[in-house]
């Protein structure tokens, strides 16, 4: 059954349970009440297990589910309402959107706060995040225990449902509803395997200012590195490519053939095609594919001097022909994604001088375009206990 926490009497009176006790909430079972939604007949549960809640019959065909809300998604929108009434802020519970048809867990003025605490398609998410925008609302999901409970690995949904900042990296919102915290998940970064590193800033619910929260990852100046051993990060990357080529496994030879019909082989590319041992985050798989489009820029354009102008345009304008290698990321702009891969990129490139600076602009160089397996083997010796440190806010590089 649909659960809500407002509904409607036949006189259009809209009647909440919020902050009632149970007393008060068993005189009001004598009224009939309707979905604000789809204005079927709704009943009072005032049972002991969840937080007093209107729930659809079993039979519903409202347009938003048929699947009841869980104690944590209900008692996230009591807590979250109360923050509001806290500070004063004008609030909306359950507010139906007929312009859009949706219906945000709480709308304060332009800000739509969903909590998701249950699966939900990804078809779904995109849609719901996309009309919101294109409406004038910002989406703010915040992930409950079952959508963000495996903090070593994410998956296609929780992936989608992170933000960007410039300021903080990646980021996810998360809420605690039995320690009553809200939690932010920023600086997100993989490892070739997809292992998540991330830093963690906590709020408890009712301490500060919700809106200003909300803002913090725009506003925070929030500096924060991570240290890695790129060389252990890339040998044991390498050998993994190695294992799963000889196993004939279906992802690698996938690419392999790929590189191949480029007259490449996944063994002997060129050294930047594997360092740092860090996933590009916003590539789906591996991001081998976008690194040999942008390896193919760099052929093309080798020996070319570029201003720092002209080399930021040239590359964006490589990155938007690969985009079907990203994800969706409906919270996040294309251009915001497209100038996160222009940084990490840029940044390799000039790392292994395939980029380097003149004085008339920036200087392609391609260099060797293949490696032997001994070549490769060498340069891994000579970086085992190399270091590298990612940091935000990102460096804006002068170029």
């Amino acid at each position: 059954m649909i659960t809500i926490l407002n509904a409607y009497t036949k006189d259009k009176a809209l009647i909440t349970l919020l902050h009632k006790t149970r007393e008060e909430i068993d005189q009001l079972k004598e009224v009939q009440y309707f979905c604000p939604i789809c204005e079927s007949v709704v009943q009072i549960k005032n049972g002991r297990v969840k937080i007093p809640h209107f729930a659809h019959y079993s039979r519903s065909d409202c347009s938003f589910g048929t699947t009841g809300e869980t104690q944590e998604h209900l008692s996230l929108k009591e807590m979250f309402a109360t923050w509001c009434e806290s500070e004063g802020l004008a609030y909306e519970l359950e507010k139906y959107l007929p312009e859009i048809n949706q219906r945000p867990d709480l709308l304060i003025g332009k800000v739509a706060v969903e909590f998701q605490c249950s699966s939900l398609p990804l078809s779904r998410l995109i849609e719901r995040s996309k009309t919101y925008r294109e409406s004038g609302y910002q989406p703010v999901w915040i992930c409950g225990k079952k959508i963000f409970s495996n903090l070593t690995k994410l998956t296609e949904l929780t992936r989608n449902l992170c933000y960007y900042s410039e300021n903080i990296g990646f980021y996810l919102w998360a809420a605690d509803w039995q320690k009553k915290e809200l939690l932010l998940y920023f600086h997100i970064e993989e490892d070739w395997k997809k292992r998540v590193y991330f830093a963690k800033r906590t709020w408890s619910i009712y301490t500060d200012h919700l809106l200003k929260i909300i803002d913090f990852p725009m506003t925070a100046e929030l500096h924060h590195y991570r240290e890695y051993q790129v060389g252990s990060l890339i040998s044991a990357y390498y050998d993994e490519l190695n294992k799963k080529l000889l196993k004939r496994e279906e992802q690698v030879r996938s690419i392999q053939s790929q590189l191949y019909n480029n007259y490449f082989h996944i063994l002997q590319l060129p050294y930047w095609f594997y360092y740092p041992g860090l996933h590009i985050f916003c590539c789906c798989g591996s991001d081998m594919l976008l690194k040999l489009n942008v390896w193919k820029w760099v052929q093309f354009f080798d020996q070319n001097v570029f201003s720092p102008d002209e080399l930021k345009t040239s590359l964006i304008a490589e990155l938007a022909k690969s985009t079907e290698l990203f994800y969706d990321f409906p919270n996040i702009s294309l251009a915001s994604i497209q100038e996160y891969c222009f940084e990490q990129l840029l940044r390799r490139l000039i790392y292994f001088q395939h980029l380097i600076k003149t004085s008339k602009g920036w200087k392609v160089n391609a260099g060797k375009n293949e490696y032997f397996v001994t070549d490769i083997h060498e340069w891994l010796k000579s970086i085992e206990k190399k270091r590298v440190i990612s940091a935000t806010p990102h460096q804006n590089m002068i170029l």
